[in-house]
């Protein structure tokens, strides 16, 4: 299998490292990668922010701002060129699906498909019980204050959050030709050991294979992501390895994301979760 990072930021993000794009290429390549997806957070629609609740920080940095897309193609493009000898470097999004927002995402990525190779499909806002739109994964506070009541009793958090996976995958991209991931399917479990989060009960369990069924049916790919390993509340794959031998035993490929928002995350865990879907 080829040694691929399907999941990379930049200094684009604004909530990780500034250092530069070369860096990354060039430590990928020292650690053998033969392929690397930058995924960079798409710009959120302008009409989401007025609807946004959460700490201002979370709203400054949760995307690249659409003056800054162009920048971030071109940087891109850019590294193609000066690493061609050494490393198939592919352009990519992180894109959110954000309910309500399907229209103005669709018209987003259909502006952009000549240049996109690889999209990195994902679920970083949800509606509380007053409609308010916030982040799940800025920090456990706010996940705790705005979703109070979600979290006294954990399933409804986990009912909601997978009721919006499950809306993104069947999202109508518009994107035929595109590859497709759905990113780090059990985010919502980041803070799970602060929060006393309960392990996934058959009827989340079930809603999970039913969402793994939709992937297959739409030919997208699962993003085995890393960085959970790494989160001082989590110490798991998003999604956990119980999930992705799930996902691969109904042929749904299972693609390594380091998650890096530094260089220093590049190619955290591959042997071991590469190890794991060989021998699955």
């Amino acid at each position: 299998m080829i040694k691929k990072d399907g999941h990379t930021h930049t200094q684009f993000s604004h909530h990780g490292s500034e250092e530069k794009l070369d860096q990354y290429i060039e430590y990928a390549i020292e650690l053998g990668f033969k392929e690397y997806v930058v995924t960079e957070h798409a710009p959120l629609p302008s009409q989401f922010f007025q609807e946004f609740v959460g700490p201002k920080d979370a709203q400054i940095n949760s995307a690249m701002t659409n003056a800054e897309l162009p920048i971030y193609r071109e940087e891109v493009k850019r590294v193609q060129k000066k690493y061609k000898n050494n490393i198939m470097i592919k352009a990519g999004l992180e894109v959110d699906y954000l309910q309500k927002y399907e229209s103005q995402t669709r018209e987003f990525l259909q502006e952009n498909k000549d240049w996109i190779d690889e999209i990195v499909l994902s679920v970083h806002f949800l509606p509380n019980s007053s409609s308010d739109i916030v982040p799940i994964d800025y920090d456990p506070e706010t996940l705790s204050n705005y979703f109070m009541r979600e979290c006294r009793e954990p399933k409804k958090l986990f009912e909601r959050y997978y009721e919006a996976v499950s809306q993104s995958v069947q999202f109508d991209t518009g994107l035929l030709d595109t590859t497709i991931r759905i990113g780090h399917l059990t985010l919502i479990r980041k803070y799970q050991k602060l929060l006393n989060l309960p392990k996934f009960d058959i009827g989340i369990s079930d809603k999970i294979l039913n969402i793994l069924q939709d992937i297959k049916r739409k030919n997208y790919q699962l993003d085995f992501n890393a960085a959970g390993f790494s989160k001082p509340y989590n110490g798991e794959s998003y999604p956990t390895f119980e999930i992705a031998e799930s996902a691969k035993k109904i042929g749904i490929p299972l693609i390594y994301g380091s998650d890096a928002h530094n260089v220093a995350a590049l190619g955290l865990h591959f042997d071991e979760m590469n190890n794991f879907i060989e021998n699955i």
